[in-house]
């Protein structure tokens, strides 16, 4: 894995990463940089929503092994010549062209892994197809349930694929096996909470463009992810070693302060966390990290 185009790809995801133990470093910035691939095609608002479909399905086939060499190939040449060419951010116009590295990789991957990523992607490839689909005819979602689902496929099943994959590649040194169900819906909770201070926080951006993921009033939203964050730290607690508490935590930090930055804001500004706060979060993972819950 190319770790300076992870690094410019995202610098936030970058920093919690490299902090993870070797065992299962490769598993998940793998998963990462395939998530983060379908998601620049999702988001290349200057292409048609239905040739963004076309490409999100045949991308999911490809990460699942299902198409032909000539349909791989012809994926591949409309990604380094078609959708590379609609990125706004060139890391990401970079990861396209170079997607074909990273089926290879997945190919490559431990057999376990490899079930697991290319489980979880399937997931988040659902979630992309149905975001690009439920809005193109509806302005909002209709029920909590749409809520509940949505950030489900694209988040929280991360939190379970991270659970799944640590236990598979580290085992009790990750955390302990009777716990497995416990961290699983602990790791589901912590991951839609991250998704929910996403959205949140683009809320105003999101009306532009004709959807609101939230049933409901945003404020209720706001103490749901709150909860679900702090699921997330309880989760990185409980966690084998310090390196792995250490990375879990990080984004529930960075998280809970943008909650706060979100509730404190005057109108729709947008919101971001300060570098000095960034490296606040840092010294304040590594200090929580030192401890580890029992139980």
């Amino acid at each position: 894995m190319d770790m300076a185009l992870l690094k410019a790809v995202s610098r936030s995801f970058y920093l919690s990463m490299v902090w993870l133990p070797p065992a299962m470093r490769s598993g998940i910035a793998l998963g990462y940089m395939l998530a983060r691939a379908t998601d620049s095609v999702a988001d290349a608002s200057r292409a048609p929503a239905e040739c963004r479909v076309d490409v999100l399905r045949r991308m999911g086939l490809a990460i699942a092994g299902e198409l032909s060499s000539e349909e791989r190939e012809g994926l591949l040449r409309q990604l380094r010549q078609e959708m590379a060419d609609l990125q706004q951010k060139p890391a990401e116009a970079v990861l396209l062209r170079r997607f074909d590295e990273c089926l290879s990789m997945l190919e490559q991957a431990a057999p376990a892994e490899r079930v697991l990523i290319r489980r979880v992607l399937s997931t988040i490839v659902e979630g992309q197809l149905w975001d690009l689909t439920y809005f193109a005819v509806n302005a909002a979602v209709s029920t909590d349930a749409d809520t509940h689902r949505y950030t489900y496929m694209v988040a929280g099943c991360v939190g379970e694929f991270w659970t799944e994959l640590g236990l598979a590649t580290m085992g009790a040194a990750f955390c302990l096996p009777e716990r497995r169900e416990v961290m699983v819906q602990a790791g589901i909770r912590y991951g839609r909470g991250l998704q929910l201070v996403n959205i949140l926080r683009d809320v105003a951006e999101d009306a532009d463009r004709g959807r609101s993921y939230l049933h409901g009033e945003p404020e209720v939203w706001q103490g749901r992810a709150a909860r679900y964050l702090n699921d997330g730290l309880d989760y990185a607690l409980r966690l084998g070693s310090f390196r792995l508490r250490f990375t879990a935590m990080l984004p529930a930090l960075l998280g809970i302060k943008t909650l706060r930055l979100i509730a404190q804001r005057a109108g729709n500004e947008r919101v971001k966390i300060s570098r000095l706060s960034v490296y606040a979060s840092l010294l304040h993972a590594a200090w929580l990290s030192v401890w580890r819950r029992a139980s």
